[in-house]
């Protein structure tokens, strides 16, 4: 009887001890480490006669007041082919000031792949000045599949 009535009253007093939490959460959070850059999403597919994916380099931190340029790379280890699986329009992309998104767009080649043949693009990000690639968020890899 007691352990029930413990029971009772530790519940309501639990629940309201959490409330503050739960009033705020992450609406106050605010990243306060130094400017980075990551890429999202970090794994995706593409069917080759889709035409092209897109590819996002988002700003990690407090938007900027002038241009970022963010270049990356084609990572060896690709299977994909430049000018027979893909074509990169250029191998930068730019953050608008007073955004935190640029959109790569990769341009698919189609008929090249059998049905159920596949092949990897990996893109790296690379270091855009003061504004490093976060590590671990620095790479995008998509599958690109025949049908």
């Amino acid at each position: 009887m007691k352990i029930k009535a413990l029971i009772l009253v530790l519940i309501p007093l639990l629940v309201v001890s959490c409330d503050s939490l739960f009033d705020k959460g992450d609406v106050e959070k605010k990243f306060s480490g130094p400017a980075q850059i990551e890429f999202k999403p970090l794994q995706q597919e593409a069917n080759q006669n889709s035409g092209s994916f897109e590819v996002a380099i988002q700003l990690i931190g407090k938007q900027r007041g002038s241009d970022l340029t963010v270049s990356f790379s084609v990572d060896g280890s690709s299977t994909a082919v430049d000018g027979t699986h893909y074509t990169l329009p250029s191998s930068s992309a730019t953050i608008a000031s007073g955004t935190s998104t640029a959109t790569v767009t990769i341009n698919l080649i189609d008929g090249n792949l059998a049905s159920g043949e596949e092949v990897t693009l990996m893109l790296n990000l690379e270091d855009a000045g003061e504004v490093t690639a976060a590590p671990n968020l620095d790479q995008s890899t998509t599958f690109i599949f025949g049908s």
